[in-house]
């Protein structure tokens, strides 16, 4: 990736950071069909080139609530778009749905969502939620000792 521009390669992160597979797919063929480029084109060959194998991650859904992790935390559907502090995070938690004993996401549980961060994602958007996009250093989590951040909210579902 080095050989290209600082403007590609900025693109290219971005990409990376806020779409998913389908997506890029999507993109490459409206990118392909603009500039009616070919597949012969492109300097892809199929040689040697296996697809790493991913683990096929189910996530149980709990409509209008969130997604529960394979560890069996439960993940708020929403977060915050703003940076908040923590005392606006305790605030918040009140307002969140009855019945669980919601907490703020730590580093293991914000590791699990990245490990499964697309599909993830994915589940976020369609349950009209706010996917994981920020890098742990920019969320406020239980164990990171940040007093502002971006906010999520896990609870333990045993």
């Amino acid at each position: 990736m080095n050989e290209l521009s600082k403007g590609t390669r900025e693109i290219a992160n971005l990409i990376k950071l806020f779409l998913n597979r389908a997506d890029v797919l999507q993109l490459i063929q409206i990118l392909m069909k603009h500039y009616d480029i070919k597949v012969q084109e492109l300097s892809v060959t199929t040689e040697n080139i296996t697809e790493p194998q991913q683990q096929k991650t189910i996530l149980k859904i709990i409509s209008n609530v969130g997604v529960v992790l394979p560890s069996g935390k439960l993940l708020f559907l929403d977060g915050s778009e703003n940076k908040g502090s923590i005392s606006n995070a305790i605030d918040h938690k009140r307002k969140l749905p009855k019945g669980y004993n919601w907490h703020l996401m730590t580093k293991a549980e914000f590791d699990e969502c990245k490990a499964c961060q697309p599909s993830l994602n994915d589940i976020l958007r369609k349950m009209g939620g706010l996917p994981i996009t920020y890098p742990d250093s920019s969320y406020l989590l239980a164990d990171n000792n940040l007093e502002i951040g971006h906010v999520r909210y896990c609870a333990d579902m045993a």
